[in-house]
């Protein structure tokens, strides 16, 4: 997400501020800090991060089984360290612990089913799709129910791996984080799969003592803030391009 860094971007904008002051520009120079600074009140201070992240979480509500089909299960990779010293689990890193949390949730409220784990390998070392498994393997899940595509970079490729081993005729439980579900299932649906959400991380939580709609400045709806930014941009771009 770094491209869509807002401090990244913050400083870009005042650093174009500052040139086009010393070039005497001083009239545009003026505009271009101005919406910096309104920039970062909207990213910092006011609800709209909240509002943008929930509206990509409240697509998908949590998963509950409905009868009892047992479906297979499939999830998303993230990221993880390849840090000899960590135990799987804390290889992963939080969205990829949370998604394969929720992976064995499922998992354990079918009595088991085939569980695949998706991620490529970083420096040719272990993929993420293995490392999850691994970890799914210590929170309780038979290694013969685990499956393994250690070859897809991004969601795309995700669906297109699952697909190719798959195909498209049955149903099966598409676990990623909350704010990614949108764009996974569209990304799915598209190729003629029939995914059913189960969306984990959830990033807006109600229950807190404050209402999640307020206008404190915090680190945290800076972070939202990027979050939405990488989200709602990707879906342009697989919507356009893929």
């Amino acid at each position: 997400m770094t491209y869509l860094n807002p401090i990244a971007i913050f400083w870009m904008f005042i650093l174009t501020a500052f040139i086009l002051h010393k070039l005497r520009k001083k009239k545009t120079s003026k505009i271009v800090f101005i919406i910096t600074i309104t920039g970062l009140f909207l990213s910092t201070v006011t609800p709209l991060p909240v509002w943008l992240i929930r509206n990509l979480e409240q697509h998908y509500p949590v998963y509950k089984p409905s009868g009892n089909e047992r479906l297979p299960v499939l999830v998303l990779g993230n990221y993880h360290a390849d840090d000899t010293s960590l135990y799987p689990s804390q290889k992963l890193s939080a969205q990829s612990l949370q998604r394969v949390t929720e992976g064995v949730r499922v998992y354990k409220l079918q009595s088991s089913c085939p569980i695949t784990f998706s991620g490529f390998a970083v420096n040719d070392k272990m993929s993420t799709g293995k490392v999850g498994s691994e970890a799914a393997v210590s929170l309780g899940v038979s290694p013969k129910d685990t499956i393994i595509l250690p070859a897809p970079r991004n969601t795309y490729e995700e669906a297109l791996a699952y697909k190719k081993r798959f195909g498209t005729k049955n149903k099966f439980i598409l676990v990623t984080s909350a704010t990614h579900m949108p764009r996974a299932m569209a990304v799915f649906q598209k190729l003629g799969m029939k995914p059913i959400a189960a969306p984990t991380g959830f990033l807006i939580k109600e229950g807190t003592k404050e209402s999640v709609y307020n206008w404190w400045p915090s680190s945290m709806k800076l972070f939202y803030t990027e979050a939405a930014m990488y989200e709602y941009s990707a879906q342009l771009y697989y919507k356009w391009f893929k």
